[in-house]
């Protein structure tokens, strides 16, 4: 099962990318060459981040989860893999859009929504910071983890 510690580790890399991005995403920052092709290097590895976060959490953390023994454990970690759909389909849309074949379009509409994704990906970790972590923790799941 996955540890306490690296559900933070990861939540921290892709926090830390998340805020470095949003400083960058600006038509100014976005205007200078070099700064546009490290925000889409940057945006390329936060996008494997978040795929390789949310399978860690579907393959390392839910698994074990949904047969614990807490009926509030279970239903928690049903409403995080609920909640990963849209979550998902926002992100590959994304990536479809705006990322694929290292095509690096710099518009209006490509900065309002990599604002947009990365404020739906803050709100993601704000809820597992929030709610999943905390009742994990308080269910005793990380105990021997």
């Amino acid at each position: 099962m996955t540890s306490l510690e690296e559900l933070k580790t990861q939540q921290n890399e892709i926090r830390e990318m998340s805020r470095a991005l949003r400083n960058l995403m600006t038509p100014e920052q976005q205007s200078v060459g070099t700064i546009a092709r490290i925000t889409h290097t940057l945006l390329c590895d936060l996008c494997e981040k978040v795929s390789k976060h949310l399978a860690e959490e579907h393959e390392g953390l839910f698994p074990p989860l949904l047969s614990h023994g807490d009926q509030q454990v279970q239903n928690l970690v049903w409403g995080f893999i609920n909640n990963d759909r849209p979550l998902r389909e926002a992100f590959n849309h994304y990536k479809r859009q705006w990322l694929r074949d290292c095509n690096y379009e710099v518009s209006p509409a490509f900065l309002e929504e990599t604002q947009q994704i990365l404020e739906l990906l803050e709100q993601r970790l704000e809820l597992e910071d929030a709610s999943m972590i905390p009742k994990l923790e308080a269910a005793g799941v990380f105990a021997t983890a």
